[in-house]
């Protein structure tokens, strides 16, 4: 019976350690690691794009933060106003009185059950830190304390001459959009964080240009066509091609190409030259991410004053706990 009993307490004890371990991580996904006020995100079936409540000239409904777009938008439909025209709105987040919008009709196959009554794009999104973790977004009008971040294990991604709040530091012809780094093999690429861009159907997209194929396929990666899928674009509807990476990680990267996180399950969608601009019309190597990849990153902090991304280096660890 003694012995029973030192195994029911040694049991226990694994427990209690274990449950303290899932409390500390949890508990640090609902604070903010930055000043900022705490909005719940919204599900969507079957969906990775974020969405929060907020409101605008006093309507509420659910807005997407879309890093993928530049300008902001709230639905013509809600407002009564026709596509393409422009409304200057209050909205409720944090340290902004108003901003002007475009007006749009959204037709996303994936949305909140209450629709969706805006975006909110960088051109406000590049004005705050924004920290994205789990079910919960911190949005707040400081900058973040890089030793706060550090102490917390999260590493930084420089920005320079990509995303910030100052829009004389983007290098002409980026727009103001959020990167990080990848490795496929030995190629090395920037790739846009793209949350409005929600890849339900492959997990863990990216998006390449025609440089990037190309150089991929020059450096020996043997890319296995998968299936083609029909987009919709500026310009209307086209088809791109899918393709998957047999006996190869994706390997995230900082800017100084420090190894932050892997993948083996990814899919890569060639994204040929159009008029609608985007990582299509860059001449040089370039990718963008799909939303799905904020559920591998754990927690991500966008913090543009500073021009810096942050993301979780110890995110691995704590899924292991919490699953």
């Amino acid at each position: 019976m003694a012995i029973v009993g030192k195994v029911s307490l040694l049991i226990s004890a694994i427990i209690i350690l274990a449950v303290a371990l899932i409390v500390k991580y949890g508990s640090r996904d609902s604070e903010p690691l930055c000043d900022g006020r705490r909005y719940e995100l919204s599900a969507v079936p079957n969906g990775a794009s974020p969405y929060i409540r907020l409101s605008a000239d006093g309507i509420p409904g659910q807005f997407l933060l879309d890093y993928g777009a530049t300008r902001s938008s709230l639905s013509a439909n809600a407002f009564a106003a026709s596509d393409g025209s422009v409304r200057n709105a209050a909205l409720s987040l944090p340290a902004f009185k108003g901003g002007n919008f475009e007006l749009r009709h959204y037709d996303l196959p994936l949305q909140t059950t209450e629709g969706q009554l805006g975006v909110i794009g960088t051109d406000f999104l590049s004005l705050l830190s924004v920290q994205i973790a789990g079910s919960v977004v911190f949005l707040g009008a400081q900058p973040c304390q890089p030793n706060a971040l550090r102490a917390h294990r999260l590493i930084p991604i420089a920005q320079n001459g990509f995303f910030s709040s100052d829009p004389s530091m983007i290098d002409g012809g980026h727009p103001n959009v959020p990167v990080l780094f990848l490795r496929l093999g030995e190629v090395h690429t920037w790739a846009q964080i793209d949350t409005g861009y929600d890849d339900s159907v492959y997990t863990h997209s990216v998006d390449i240009n025609e440089a990037l194929y190309e150089r991929l396929v020059n450096n020996g990666i043997n890319l296995k066509r998968l299936a083609g899928i029909s987009v919709s674009t500026c310009e209307g509807r086209e088809s791109r091609n899918v393709y998957t990476v047999k006996g190869q990680s994706l390997v995230i990267e900082t800017d100084q190409a420090k190894p932050i996180k892997r993948t083996e399950i990814f899919h890569l969608i060639l994204k040929s030259a159009n008029g609608c601009g985007g990582i299509g019309a860059v001449t040089t190597p370039a990718a963008q991410l799909g939303a799905s990849f904020l559920q591998l990153f754990g927690t991500v902090v966008f913090d543009p004053r500073s021009g810096t991304v942050w993301l979780d280096g110890n995110a691995d660890q704590r899924k292991k706990w919490t699953e």
